[in-house]
């Protein structure tokens, strides 16, 4: 198993202004699962143009009206009377450019938040199902052999021979985004009525084991297999969702890539 890398600051700003290619991207992408300093670099990294535009509009709007110049002169004879003028109006425009550097770095605006990964926004989608979401979803044993015959194709896996874990019941597959990379949800319905749901991935060429954690107050169960990354979430007891990713995690590895 490999240990994250570290990253440049120019890899970051090209994961952060979508100029990273493929495999640059996948491995900042799982890096930042698991690596909160990564996070915190990333966030540091990031330039918040809205909070600063928003800043010199703010700062401009209040700022006091320009001193009316003075009526036109005869070239003074006193060269250091001439300087003086020209310093003290530099002054005032640097005495604004000062203020404004210092408003917009000390008083306007927070940064930007870290990067979120994929397993943050499938579980604040998650958190968004209940019983009632998947208890009317029936699909035929037909209807559902097609569903996964089309996200097999989208993801690259083929679903037909997906294992049936012990209390999950199928509802339904479908296909969604992250990144610009397809994700296939599984939906499932415990015996109890909790929803779970089986997420794939494109991601990096390491190996992971099975890993339990929490995402969103929702339990997750996450592994990866050469070129996909694979996460397991629902309920809040842990050992059921740990039981069931083991009987998932087993099929993932006989799959091939």
């Amino acid at each position: 198993m490999s240990t994250v890398r570290d990253f440049s600051d120019e890899e970051l700003t090209a994961f952060l202004d979508g100029e990273a290619d493929a495999s640059l991207e996948a491995e900042i992408s799982a890096a930042l699962e698991t690596d909160e300093a990564l996070a915190d670099r990333m966030a540091g990294l990031e330039i918040p143009m809205a909070a600063i535009a928003g800043a010199f509009e703010e700062l401009l709007a209040n700022a006091p009206p320009m001193p009316a110049l003075p009526p036109a002169m005869p070239e003074p004879a006193n060269t250091n009377a001439r300087l003086s003028w020209a310093w003290g109006f530099g002054t005032f425009g640097t005495g604004l450019a000062a203020g404004l550097a210092v408003a917009l770095f000390t008083g306007f605006g927070t940064p930007e938040p870290a990067p979120r990964g994929w397993v943050s926004f499938v579980a604040s989608y998650q958190t968004l199902y209940t019983t009632a979401t998947l208890t009317d979803v029936n699909p035929s044993q037909q209807e559902a052999a097609l569903q996964l015959a089309s996200v097999s194709e989208s993801i690259g896996i083929d679903l037909a021979n997906l294992p049936q874990a012990e209390g999950l019941t199928f509802k339904r597959a479908q296909l969604l985004g992250f990144n610009g990379k397809p994700l296939v949800q599984i939906s499932y319905l415990r015996e109890d009525g909790t929803p779970v749901a089986l997420c794939i991935i494109p991601a990096g060429p390491d190996s992971k084991g099975l890993n339990m954690g929490s995402a969103e107050g929702l339990d997750v169960a996450r592994w990866n297999t050469p070129g996909y990354g694979f996460l397991l979430i629902g309920g809040q007891e842990g050992e059921p969702l740990e039981r069931e990713a083991q009987t998932f995690q087993e099929w993932s590895q006989d799959i091939a890539i």
